[in-house]
């Protein structure tokens, strides 16, 4: 008994660290969208870059974390951590540009809600393969080979992630998101979606001018101008309709007009 609450302590302490660092770390290409550097650093980035920030941490509070990689439409390209708690072994999805917010163990099932959303797992064949829920639609969003690969090669994979020739669903569009009060919200595009327990809000028609305003009152982060000279403007959403990329957890189906729907705890 001592041993199970022990490890459920440490499980806890693992998904207040992930919490923290969806509350002050964002899903973010700003440093792809922008061709100059970024006179001022915006902490956070795509999932290595969140990832990687994350291991680190937790090794500082004594956690023993390790670089993972994760499949999404077959394709070995989304990166996670790998958590050892008392001989078990979790995985940390601290880099999905959506609140994955708990430990997914690759010895059982899980179902958890947030913000209106639903994660589950399934777990067959060394793999654990985790659906996302919202809005009354599920989707695969993830799948985990619980064996992995040398970090020292996920490391190398990470430094050539934007030079190799990989196409991410982000690559041409704005992408921004983070846990904000009791509230996550997603900026994809011209598109700022809000998720609570208690309904789903979306501001659409988000032109590149008012992109850093939208940044600046709703996420409290300041960027430069989208429309300046040298700067890759987001793609329309008429340009990115038609393209066929499959659900990621950095990207998921497009949305109607302007809605605003009372959710129940359970709905997405």
């Amino acid at each position: 008994m001592m041993e199970l609450d022990r490890t459920a302590e440490s499980v806890q302490a693992v998904e207040a660290l992930i919490l923290e660092h969806f509350r002050t770390e964002p899903f973010h290409n700003l440093h792809l969208i922008y061709r100059q550097r970024l006179q001022t650093a915006v902490r956070g980035g795509t999932c290595s870059d969140k990832t990687v920030s994350f291991v680190a941490a937790a090794q500082k509070a004594g956690f023993n974390v390790s670089l993972h990689s994760g499949f999404i439409g077959g394709r070995e390209i989304h990166r996670l951590a790998r958590v050892r708690i008392d001989g078990r072994l979790f995985f940390a999805d601290v880099g999905n540009g959506w609140p994955a917010l708990k430990l997914y163990p690759a010895d059982s099932e899980i179902s958890h809600q947030c913000f209106g959303m639903g994660f589950r797992t399934e777990l067959a064949r060394g793999r654990v393969t985790v659906f996302h829920e919202k809005r009354g639609k599920e989707a695969l969003q993830l799948e985990i080979d619980v064996h992995g690969r040398p970090e020292s090669d996920i490391r190398a994979d990470i430094e050539v992630r934007f030079s190799s020739g990989v196409v991410y669903p982000f690559s041409n569009s704005l992408r921004f998101s983070m846990v904000v009060g009791s509230r996550f919200l997603f900026l994809r595009g011209d598109r700022l979606e809000i998720y609570s327990d208690a309904g789903f809000e979306c501001l659409e028609g988000i032109d590149d001018a008012r992109v850093p305003a939208v940044l600046h009152e709703y996420f409290g982060y300041d960027a430069p101008p989208l429309t300046s000279d040298g700067l890759v403007r987001p793609r329309s959403a008429a340009a990115r309709q038609g393209t066929g990329t499959a659900a990621t957890p950095h990207d998921d189906h497009p949305g109607g007009a302007r809605v605003s729907e009372a959710q129940g705890k359970g709905g997405g």
